[in-house]
């Protein structure tokens, strides 16, 4: 497991900025449905503009940047990407400067080169306008591994690589004159996760390795920000889902019957949560993740 180890580097490096500074000003940006309203959030300090995570389609990245002119926001002087998904930073190009720098992992700038055009094709294929979609990836300007502190208009931004194996891997930011985290989509609040077949088990450690920084104010991946409420209730939601599929593991085939019990039996402790239907996908994913490890496989 990566985290532990990063979290006491991160201690080590201590709070570099100036007790003085400012206190940031974060503002959320919610792309449409196509991305299950992804969230880019962007920073108002009092001399420049810094992005976390970008649109997803053309008429997102429109949208975005007419909030920004109209909250009369200086030009992006950096930006940082949580990960490669295209719902995290396709709709990035349009809103940088010639100067603008771009923050993200060997592994983000890595994937975004082999897996751009296998991505487009996809998305062409789900349906996504031609006219919606970048005609080239974004490019990470500054990569880094394991975890790397900035320094930005007085304050710091410390990056760092966070999930175990076989959980979502995740650039988290973490703020710590003012304890503001941005946990990408490793939190979903109130907003049905993709999980992708995902190690639940190891994505919940993941998480509580996050809360053990002790953030105020938690900006997830998806929904709405909160304390540390969006944390717990995103393990809480993982640990339902293990929880409902584990009897069900011997089957060799999840039923129309089957989904349709899980589904009540979710809705009853996530009632609020929106874009439910991706849920069936999340229940088959998990019941072969766990018929795999029945079988002995990983």
């Amino acid at each position: 497991m990566r985290f532990p180890r990063l979290l006491l580097a991160l201690a080590l490096l201590g709070v570099c900025a100036a007790a003085s500074a400012e206190t940031p000003r974060f503002r959320r940006f919610a792309s449409g449905e196509a991305s299950r309203f992804a969230n880019s959030w962007w920073i108002v300090p009092s001399r420049g503009t810094g992005v976390v995570d970008a649109p997803f389609l053309v008429a997102d990245e429109r949208a975005l940047s007419a909030e920004l002119a109209a909250a009369g926001a200086l030009p992006a002087g950096a930006a940082i990407l949580t990960s490669s998904r295209p719902e995290r930073c396709w709709g990035l190009g349009p809103l940088l400067g010639p100067t603008t720098r771009v923050w993200g992992t060997k592994g983000t700038a890595l994937a975004l080169e082999r897996e751009f055009a296998r991505d487009r094709d996809r998305l062409l294929r789900a349906g996504i306008p031609h006219a919606q979609l970048p005609r080239a990836a974004p490019r990470v300007t500054n990569t880094f591994s394991g975890s790397l502190s900035l320094g930005f208009e007085g304050w710091t931004l410390r990056l760092f690589e966070v999930g175990e194996e076989g959980s979502p891997a995740a650039t988290a930011i973490f703020v710590p004159e003012t304890g503001e985290l941005f946990a990408g989509d490793l939190v979903w609040n109130r907003v049905h996760p993709v999980t992708g077949g995902a190690d639940l088990g190891a994505w919940r450690r993941t998480l509580a390795s996050l809360k053990r920084l002790g953030a105020k104010t938690v900006y997830p991946g998806h929904g709405e920000p909160g304390r540390v409420s969006p944390i717990d209730a995103m393990a809480g939601y993982l640990a339902s889902v293990e929880e409902l599929v584990r009897p069900l593991a011997a089957k060799s085939t999840l039923s129309a019957r089957d989904l349709s019990s899980l589904r009540r039996s979710l809705a009853r402790t996530h009632r609020d949560w929106i874009l439910p239907e991706v849920v069936d996908e999340t229940f088959r994913r998990e019941h072969a993740r766990l018929r795999r490890l029945l079988a002995g496989g990983e």
